[in-house]
């Protein structure tokens, strides 16, 4: 009760300070700025793609996976509910795919988007400016600002480097009162990246690179990983910061030391919660991510996973082409779990480049009155008591836990998980644990789990439920009242399910694609009453 009571205090403080902040009394000094001039020094390393260039230019831009035809008027102009299209169309990461143009034509396209930018968001406005989305433009317009000055009027110039000013301004007065994650990190990592790109001293650089690591220090864990747990946010952070890397080492090898080591435990953490298919598995709001991304960002780091391992309260282990990740259910701070999940015992199963089960995702764009929905237990692969979750639902989309930590350990040599949760002890009276483990190199998903009631009490009711969400395409099939069900995948390749201690069914389910929304899919639910001591036990085998 005291960690909510005080989130809410310190959230309308922030939200009170930064009102202040961005008030017309305030937000017109940013423009009394003077000009600085830019260089392009930040490093770029993502892919490009000439065929997004063309499509841009004929007024097609797939961004976020969602296509929008402007018929050839200024994207700028255009209202979307698609959030995903909206900050990627702001955030100019797609300015990279100009990098190569040799033709006058497309460079000067890039550079008009530029100024219509400008021209129609001169003053602040939260949907644009949100200090995210400003350190990602700013960032994306500094990597690519030879791009953007080549054969521009020196007016032009000036407009272009007068708004990066009173951007960054913005995000310098903004930051300290910073509320999402992903907006004070920015805040922290901006002023790096304006020292790398306006001639500061080395001496200016190393300040605000240890300011940065600093920040850095705060959000990620003793493993490496960001204390949202969610493997989307930590790879968008490690995307910007290993451009920042990247330029600094060309500069000094002490200057990068700290951060260095701090990206190469973000390396190796993200690795280690990404299943075989390339993909990190879908927890607290990690949804489908681009596999290019992943591996540009990936490749430039060099640790490895190797062998099983416990990450950020994520179980991991590996048997021949099998990847198990499981969660244990810990729920973040307050401050870093606006989108986590309640996915206690929850795992996601892949052998080589098929997943086998997972879960539904977050809501995406277009169902987000429904984001909490996507939270909540029953859309994850573990298990609820009469449908209800582990965790419960706060102000503001906060999530907070029920009972102690959960418990999870990790075989060092054998692949098995042994995950154990109290989160539905004060209502229902039981604790659950979940044992798995990966036999026959791989081909073989054994499952068991098990209720307990450590408190003594002897009435107990409701029922356990245990959900398993195939990956889309699969198709489940059970003939007649055999305790067996067929799982055949897109491939082809035919898995099949076995159980006993529960009763089982077939459901609809849902998961979600970043490139074409919804697939429809199945879930396999097993079911049996609230009983101290009782036992189900399952086993996905490959045919």
């Amino acid at each position: 009760m005291l960690n909510l009571v005080w989130f809410r205090g310190w959230r309308t403080a922030c939200l009170i300070a930064d009102g202040l902040v961005t008030s017309p009394l305030i937000s017109w000094t940013w423009s009394g700025l003077s000009q600085t001039e830019y260089n392009a020094a930040l490093r770029e390393y993502r892919p490009t793609d000439r065929e997004t260039v063309r499509e841009m230019m004929h007024g097609r831009y797939l961004l976020a996976s969602k296509l929008v035809d402007t018929g050839g008027v200024s994207p700028f102009s255009f209202d979307t509910e698609h959030a995903a299209w909206h900050n990627e169309l702001h955030g100019f990461s797609w300015l990279r795919h100009f990098r190569d143009a040799r033709d006058e034509g497309e460079r000067q396209f890039a550079r008009t988007l530029v100024l219509d930018w400008i021209g129609r968001n001169s003053e602040y406005d939260k949907n644009t400016w949100g200090l995210a989305l400003t350190g990602l433009r700013v960032m994306n317009w500094l990597r690519h600002f030879n791009l953007l000055e080549e054969g521009a009027s020196r007016e032009q110039i000036k407009t272009i480097s007068h708004s990066i000013a009173m951007q960054v301004q913005s995000a310098r007065l903004r930051g300290p009162f910073a509320l999402d994650p992903l907006d004070e990190l920015m805040a922290a990592m901006l002023p790096v990246g304006i020292a790398l790109s306006d001639g500061s001293s080395q001496i200016q650089v190393a300040q605000a690179t240890e300011s940065l690591c600093n920040v850095l220090e705060n959000h990620l864990n003793e493993d490496g990983f960001h204390r949202s747990r969610n493997a989307a946010l930590h790879l968008l952070v490690l995307t910007e910061l290993v451009s920042l890397r990247l330029t600094l080492s060309q500069i000094s090898g002490e200057l990068v030391r700290r951060l260095g080591g701090l990206i190469d435990k973000m390396h190796l953490a993200l690795d280690s919660v990404t299943l075989s298919t390339g993909q990190p598995a879908y927890f607290n709001g990690c949804g489908q991510i681009p596999v290019e991304l992943m591996f540009a960002v990936q490749t430039q780091g060099t640790a490895r996973r190797n062998g099983n391992a416990l990450v950020s309260g994520y179980g991991v282990i590996l048997e021949g082409d099998s990847v198990v990740v499981l969660d244990s259910g810990v729920v973040p701070d307050a401050a870093f779990a606006g989108n986590a999940h309640a996915s206690a015992l929850a795992f996601e199963f892949s052998h080589g480049r098929e997943l086998i089960v997972g879960s539904c995702g977050p809501a995406p764009d277009e169902l987000a009155e429904s984001k909490d929905l996507f939270r909540q237990g029953a859309a994850h692969s573990g298990p609820t008591v009469d449908d209800q979750s582990s965790a419960r639902f706060g102000g503001q989309g906060a999530l907070f836990s029920f009972g102690d930590k959960p418990k999870i350990e990790v075989g060092r040599i054998e692949p098995e998980i042994i995950a154990r949760t109290g989160a539905f002890r004060s209502r229902f009276g039981i604790e659950i644990e979940r044992r798995v483990s990966l036999m026959s190199s791989g081909a073989t998903l054994v499952g068991q789990d098990k209720m307990s009631a450590p408190g003594g009490r002897r009435k107990f009711s409701g029922n356990l439920i245990q959900r398993f969400h195939l990956a889309a395409g699969a198709v489940a099939e059970r003939i007649g009242e055999e305790e067996i069900i067929h799982i055949r995948l897109k491939s082809g390749t035919t898995w099949t399910f076995l159980w006993e201690g529960s009763r089982a069914r077939i459901e609809q389910s849902v998961r979600q694609s970043a490139h074409i929304g919804f697939y429809r899919t199945q879930q396999i639910v097993l079911e049996t009453p609230v009983v101290p001591g009782a036992e189900i036990a399952w086993i996905f085998t490959r045919q």
